[in-house]
């Protein structure tokens, strides 16, 4: 809901409190509202505003009765209501009517640091403790709320819910990471809470950072554990429909009318049936595609679905149909607003939440419910079958290629193998060679897929292959769509809220037996079970299809001309990460239909505009070269 910002000097830093509020007019549309500062001795903090719960009394930074405790705050804690029983109970007096922030303020003093495991919400928060001189930063479990930070040599600490903030204070040169854009290319991603500029990096999701005088330590309060059991089918549908629907109902709370976004997939058409449950008001947003001249990527418009729903609800139902040109008319904005290249085709993203936001402040999301029920069918599959991985789509799109009828027949590979083949695009490992140039071997550093990879299942707590993706998947894939969520609602003042990762959901899912997930052929069984009767047959059946435009064959059309000028070998050779002759075979082969290659292209054109909005690896190169005539 809204944007912090901050500086923690110690007394280092004269000028903080100014240099606080540049960082916060860097991030006017995370709070057009509102905005607000307080500094002491040693730290600065600033706020901006995007007014959802307690319109009137929520002004930040929110301080205890004495000032001796300050909160700025970004998110929603859902279950702010009874803890502010429980506080009250405890004695604590709250100054305003229904404020979620209060909370913070009073279970800080209360509970300490302890506070974080207590609160089932979206949040990115920083108290600061006069009487300890003591910052602590806290963000929820899986990083629903960004929370970007950068530390001086000198101890200084700047945090910021976006990375332009952090350089806005003037403290932090912009740089490229060159090791994290070597590591976006072979993943299509940036893992372990790094960013593509050097010296920012994110608190990663379910842990909370605190700066005393003299110390800094960062804690994880939370990880995924698996607790999986034997459930009878019907009661686990019964336990997670009751799960889902509270978690809508917690989600729905606001001051401000709520939307919910309609792909027309099984999960956002169960929140939004939820959501008309509880607000027959509420309106449905679906984004389609001109599907004049395209192939076989046509499977990936659902308007069949959403319109089906809408009509089964009789909900008002809002469509935005999206040319070929969209993508070259707001890949720059795009880019802009997520602040590097991430994973997805994002633009669709951008411009869905810019037409959710001409009508509301807050939109549900059906984000996160394939990586938590058991959705990706085709990543289960392929983890026990002895057929060659295709050309790497997006996870939803590579199970419908893989189809429904696939069955596990044994260990005939080493899954973890198979996972890294899953993860090691849009430059597969026998490519990386012949495809970057030697300076980007070498600020690539050594980092490999298999590597990160196999740290991360390191901390898995099961050993089970499927238990081991889906930790792998939330922990990369999961966290990369939920910056791209945040990123781009909120670049048009817009709050996106995820009620499928609601901590209850989560904690019920992670302890449902694997049959009551997949069989072999349909994912997600116990949450259609669940909710198959809010929804018309023909949604609570369909495969798992994925969400995205029909770039595969729009790319060969009418962006073809726009993507070579673009993407020419003398431009390529200009930013010097990639050998040109690789780049211009890859595109050769997908304008033919010899290869799939859009990740690549998509990485391609996200990396070159995001050089020119900050001047690196050689800025604006101008008007796409072309060779002389003969």
């Amino acid at each position: 809901m809204c944007g912090i910002v901050g500086i923690l000097h110690r007394g280092r830093i004269g000028d903080a409190p100014a240099r606080v509020k540049w960082m916060a007019d860097s991030i006017p549309h995370r709070g057009p509202d509102d905005e607000g500062f307080w500094h002491g001795g040693d730290v600065a903090l600033g706020f901006r505003r995007l007014s959802i719960v307690d319109l009137a009394t929520g002004h930040q930074p929110m301080s205890n009765e004495d000032g001796t405790v300050w909160v700025i705050f970004n998110g929603e804690i859902y279950n702010h209501r009874a803890l502010r029983r429980e506080l009250e109970a405890a004695g604590h007096r709250f100054a305003t009517d229904h404020s979620d922030t209060e909370v913070l303020v009073h279970g800080y003093e209360e509970w300490g640091e302890r506070l974080v495991d207590r609160l089932n919400g979206m949040f990115a928060f920083a108290v600061w403790d006069q009487r300890k001189r003591r910052l602590m930063l806290g963000r929820d479990r899986l990083g629903i709320k960004p929370l970007y930070i950068a530390e001086r040599s000198d101890g200084t600490l700047i945090f910021a819910s976006e990375i332009r903030a952090i350089h806005a204070s003037g403290l932090v040169e912009r740089a490229p990471d060159q090791g994290a854009v070597y590591a976006y290319f072979l993943q299509q991603n940036v893992w372990d809470g790094r960013s593509m500029f050097e010296g920012v990096r994110q608190l990663p999701g379910g842990h909370v950072l605190l700066d005393g005088p003299g110390r800094r330590s960062r804690r994880e309060f939370w990880d995924m554990r698996f607790d999986r059991r034997r459930i009878a089918s019907k009661d686990a549908a019964t336990m997670l429909r009751a799960a889902v629907e509270e978690a809508i109902q917690r989600q729905m709370a606001a001051d401000v009318p709520v939307m919910a976004y309609l792909s027309g997939g099984i999960d956002s058409s169960s929140l939004v049936a939820g959501a008309h449950r509880i607000d027959p008001a509420v309106k449905a947003y679906s984004c389609l595609f001109d599907l004049s001249g395209v192939g076989d990527d046509r499977i990936v418009d659902e308007r069949e679905f959403s319109r089906a729903v809408s009509a089964h609800l009789g909900i008002d139902h809002v469509e935005l149909e999206l040319a070929p040109t969209a993508l070259k008319n707001s890949l720059h904005r795009t880019i802009d607003a997520l602040e590097e290249p991430r994973m997805g085709m994002a633009y669709v993203n951008y411009l869905i939440a810019e037409r959710v936001a001409k009508d509301s402040k807050v939109v549900i999301s059906g984000c996160g419910g394939d990586e938590i029920l058991g959705g990706y069918v085709g990543r289960y599959a392929y983890l026990r079958q002895p057929y060659p991985l295709p050309s790497a789509p997006k996870p939803g799109l590579l199970a419908r290629i893989l189809g429904r009828a696939l069955k596990p027949t044994g260990l005939s590979l080493d899954p973890t193998r198979r996972m890294l083949e899953l993860y090691g695009f849009p430059v597969p490992p026998q490519d990386i060679e012949s495809s970057f140039t030697p300076d980007m071997l070498r600020a690539g550093g050594g980092y490999t897929v298999a590597g990160a990879l196999g740290d991360l299942l390191r901390a898995c707590p099961s050993k089970l292959d499927w238990d081991q993706l889906t930790y792998a998947d939330t922990k990369t894939y999961l966290t990369g769509l939920l910056m791209v969520e945040d990123k781009l609602s909120m670049a048009h003042s817009l709050e996106a809220r995820v009620p499928l990762i609601d901590n209850e959901v989560i904690d019920l899912a992670m302890g449902f037996d694997w049959e009551l997930l997949y069989d072999g052929t349909t994912g997600k069984k116990v949450f259609r079970d669940a909710i198959r009767a809010w929804v018309p047959p023909i949604v609570a059946d369909k495969p798992k299809m994925g969400f995205g435009p029909p770039d595969a064959s729009w790319y060969r059309g009418a962006l073809q001309p726009w993507i070579r000028q673009l993407l020419s070998p003398e431009r390529i050779a200009a930013r010097g990460v990639f050998q040109p002759a690789f780049v211009e075979r890859a595109i050769d082969d997908h304008m033919s239909g010899a290869a799939n290659r859009l990740p690549l292209i998509w990485s391609l054109l996200s990396f070159d505009a995001w050089c020119e909005i900050n001047g690196f690896y050689g800025g604006d190169l101008g008007q796409p070269m072309r060779p002389a005539a003969n």
